[in-house]
């Protein structure tokens, strides 16, 4: 298994890294760039984020190209012109 030398102390006083254990094995460390603060949506993402209020109260799943998936993914697909 690979390993890097890192400074933990600067690792966890990063606001852009996240460190956590697996519970598989908790003797491994992992580390990984932290999530977008909540709230945001970075700008690479804004294309695909749903709208407030768009597809409310859709609930439960339904068969979509073959595959069973949220009702209200459904809905964002059908107003943004995909074909089923």
């Amino acid at each position: 298994m690979a390993g890097i030398y890192a400074n933990l102390a600067a690792l966890m006083a990063s606001r852009t890294m996240s460190i956590s254990r697996t519970p598989f094995n908790p003797d491994i460390v992992v580390l990984k760039r932290a999530s977008f603060p909540k709230g945001e949506t970075p700008p690479h993402l804004e294309k695909y984020a749903i709208k407030k209020g768009e597809c409310k109260g859709e609930t439960g799943t339904q068969v979509y190209k073959g595959k069973l998936v949220p009702s209200t993914a459904v809905c964002v697909a059908e107003k943004r012109g995909k074909k089923p």
